[in-house]
């Protein structure tokens, strides 16, 4: 969940000229250039081609002919078949059509490598285009190398027959019925003969449309066979600079879905680097010597990778053991509160503790925990624990993420009854719920954490206001809300009155004084806003929209309806996220059917079971990130009624028991235009645990890293910046707290200026610099 370290490096070469993604600022996209002031500045060369251009000092005229740099040959395109002879191209510099000596290098060092004599070898393992950059003295000029990588599988290299360990999120951390085969020749030659589309036959999930991040946990792909038994599949995955032809044969009866290769995967979406390229998906079915497609999707890769930790509710989780009954199917179940962090393939337990009952007792459930919210800074987590047993959770705790030594058991508060309190970004302040909420305060006020006491002096909350289930912009200087008891005044003077379903809005200072409240949006037919959460750069809320059976605590409870909704603060404009929820542009509902499953699913009813939205904190390609929970199918592996999630009411752990209640992510446009539907189709947040119900997802920075360890953004940074160690563009990537000339993508910023790029769109959102628009 993290941006892959190649994607950083494209910036090394021109940030240390302060002019990354706006190469026009320091020189043309021609062949050749030079300095024209004799003392170092930048110059522009001819225009006959090729993104060329170079900077440095000199003795050059005004037209800075006289020592402009040539680079040949110009934007070479190598195509790398795998196991096949690996192709190199030599680059050569001249000055006035004369040869010289350079210094050469590369800035994406994962696709390949210069030498010193200026040959570039490509790395066989992803494809895309890279800067090649010659040094001459003082002045360099840069063209790009292309390369185009083919590879083919004849079956899943993790196929063993022995067999595969899934663990508890399934193979892969996805789920499904593990790695294909080989198929026979024949298979083969069928996949390759002519194909017939068969009507009957659907993909399911993933959905075409999806935006995917880099560097994450490749997708189950799975399919409705209709009336088939297929044997056999082809999968190509394609864009410019990347193809993987996959052949399979089936790894079970029916044989209804496939992981892609995790190698595959990551090749597809590194390769796809400028992010306005489709990463096109193929499928073609066999039986017994015939071929059924094609069968496609298109997606979009976005060029960044996911930032953050992910805390959520777990309930049937097998990292703890805690309910207060053994009597669910012959033993407890586990409540708490887990995380999956970047990069991982299952979650580890955050807050939560094993108590087991003694011979001749009865289990108390003390050691749930489960009703969490973690700060914006990942450093502090807020949840409610059992004082006696567990229909009593006024005790409120507080958990230090960074440095917790309570084995998730967590330090009492002064004040209890705090249950889904907003925490301020940097964990210092909690804001706490009132009204419809289980273990809610009497009223919304203002406490200092870790000790959990009220702030004096606060301004702006009178004693009557009631707040359900708040949430602190991620700057600081709003809190969002359910309107649900007491009154507030205006900048206006006018009195705005409570409605339990209005989502209001109060801005901050930063210590203690709230001011200026409004109703953003009130939905139709009375039906209650919750659980609403800001846009990284704070400028969008998007919230849930209860519809039938509302639970009143906006919990994701028996028979509760709701759908996913977004609204500009600005202009209090709000519109659906129809496609995050399961709607096409038309409006028709693009989810699929119950395919045979145990449960009763309709591609209707799975798009208005989206609940609890929680953005993440930092933005990335010129998208925020949103995690929900969702009762949906996934795909086929979980098709129980939408339900069936309650560990004492199912045999939870029995094979093919899996719970529809999961976490799912979904891209959302940054800086969408007020009224339209930014968001894109959502994907399976990989590595949950497939038998627990997961729910209540709580996007937070990871901890940060020590100046000189390695990391691949400036976000994994306590000093904020990730930059080359020494002088070689071959070299580690390592947090560091001094400041470049400009600031990367995923460093800290304090204003755009401060960002390389801010010509091209990279703008500063939350303190990190990042695209504020997605590639078109």
């Amino acid at each position: 969940m993290e941006i892959p370290s190649f994607f950083v490096r494209a910036r090394l070469v021109l940030a240390s000229i302060a002019c990354v993604g706006a190469l026009a600022a320091c020189g043309s996209s021609g062949a050749t250039g030079s300095t024209s002031d004799g003392g170092g500045g930048t110059g522009r060369g001819s225009n006959d081609g090729g993104p060329v251009f170079v900077l440095g000092g000199g003795d050059a005229g005004a037209d800075g002919a006289q020592s402009a740099i040539s680079i040949t040959p110009l934007m070479p395109v190598l195509t790398l078949v795998t196991g096949q002879t690996v192709p190199t191209v030599q680059f050569t510099a001249s000055v006035g059509g004369t040869s010289v000596i350079a210094g050469w290098s590369l800035d994406q060092a994962q696709l390949g490598s210069i030498s010193a004599a200026g040959v570039f070898t490509p790395s066989g393992t992803i494809g895309g285009t890279a800067n090649v950059t010659a040094n001459v003295g003082s002045q360099m000029a840069t063209t790009t190398v292309t390369v185009v990588l083919q590879t083919t599988e004849i079956g899943d290299p993790s196929y063993s027959a022995a067999g595969f360990d899934a663990g508890a999120g399934g193979y892969q951390g996805v789920g499904g019925n593990g790695p294909g085969a080989p198929p026979t020749t024949t298979q083969v030659a069928a996949l390759n003969g002519t194909s017939t589309a068969d009507s009957s036959v659907s993909l399911i999930y993933p959905y075409t449309g999806t935006v995917w991040p880099q560097g994450l946990l490749a997708p189950l792909l799975q399919w409705n066979p209709g009336a088939h038994s297929f044997d056999s599949v082809y999968v190509d995955l394609k864009d410019k600079a990347y193809e993987f032809k996959g052949y399979f044969a089936a790894n079970a009866t029916p044989f209804v879905n496939l992981p892609i290769p995790q190698a595959a995967w990551q090749a597809a979406t590194l390769s796809n680097v400028g992010g306005g390229d489709p990463l096109t998906l193929t499928v073609i079915f066999g039986q017994s010597g015939k071929a059924y497609g094609p069968y496609t999707e298109t997606w979009t890769i976005a060029q960044t990778g996911l930032q953050g930790t992910i805390y959520y509710n777990s309930y049937g989780t097998a990292l703890v053991q805690n309910s207060d009954s053994t009597d669910y199917y012959k033993e407890q179940y586990g409540a708490g509160t887990l995380a999956i962090a970047p990069g991982a393939t299952s979650p580890v337990l955050v807050a939560g503790v094993t108590s087991l009952p003694a011979t001749g007792q009865t289990a108390n459930g003390t050691g749930c925990r489960v009703c969490h919210t973690v700060a914006a800074d990942g450093k502090s987590l807020v949840t409610q624990a059992s004082n006696i047993n567990a229909s009593d959770y006024s005790r409120t705790v507080y958990i230090d993420l960074a440095n917790d030594t309570t084995a998730g058991a967590g330090t009492t508060t002064t004040t209890g009854d705090l249950a889904f309190p907003a925490l301020y970004k940097d964990g210092t302040l909690l804001f706490s719920g009132s009204g419809k909420m289980i273990n809610g305060d009497s009223s919304s006020k203002l406490y200092s954490l870790p000790a959990g006491t009220p702030v004096a002096g606060v301004q702006g909350l009178p004693s009557n206001f009631q707040a359900d289930v708040p949430a602190f912009s991620p700057d600081g200087e709003h809190v969002s809300f359910n309107f649900t008891g007491g009154s507030l005044t205006s900048s206006a003077g006018a009195t705005l009155s409570s409605d339990g379903a209005s989502l209001g809005i109060l801005d901050f200072n930063g210590t203690s004084t709230f001011s200026n409240p409004r109703v953003l949006y009130t939905p139709a037919g009375g039906n209650p806003v919750v659980y609403s959460s800001f846009f990284p750069n704070s400028a969008g809320i998007v919230f849930e929209v209860e519809l039938s059976n509302p639970s009143n605590w906006g919990f994701t409870w028996q028979g509760n309806t709701s759908e996913l909704w977004w609204v500009d603060v600005k202009s209090g404009t709000a519109h659906r996220l129809d496609q995050l929820n399961g709607y096409n542009a038309t409006g028709n509902v693009y989810l699929p059917n119950n395919t045979g499953g145990m449960g009763t699913h309709t591609s209707a009813q799975d798009a208005t079971l989206n609940y609890e939205p929680t953005m993440g904190p930092i933005a990335g390609g010129g998208y925020a990130w949103v995690v929900f929970t969702s009762r949906r199918m996934y795909g086929n592996v979980a098709q129980l009624a939408p339900w069936t999630s309650d560990p004492r009411n199912y045999a939870w752990k029995d094979a093919g028991q899996i719970t529809d209640k999961k976490l799912w992510v979904a891209a959302v446009n940054l800086n969408a235009t007020p009224g339209t539907d930014p968001s894109y189709p959502a994907f399976y947040l990989p590595a949950q645990e497939l038998h627990a119900g997961n729910s209540r997802g709580y996007w937070s920075m990871q901890a940060c890293q020590m100046d000189g360890a390695g990391c691949s953004t400036g976000t994994q940074c306590c000093g904020g910046y990730c930059q080359m160690e020494g002088s070689s563009t071959d070299a580690g990537l390592v947090c560091t707290s001094r400041v470049p000339p400009c600031s990367a993508q995923a460093e800290k910023c304090t204003t755009t200026a401060d960002c390389c790029g801010s010509a091209a769109g990279v703008t500063c959102i939350n303190s990190v610099c990042t695209l504020d628009q997605p590639p078109q």
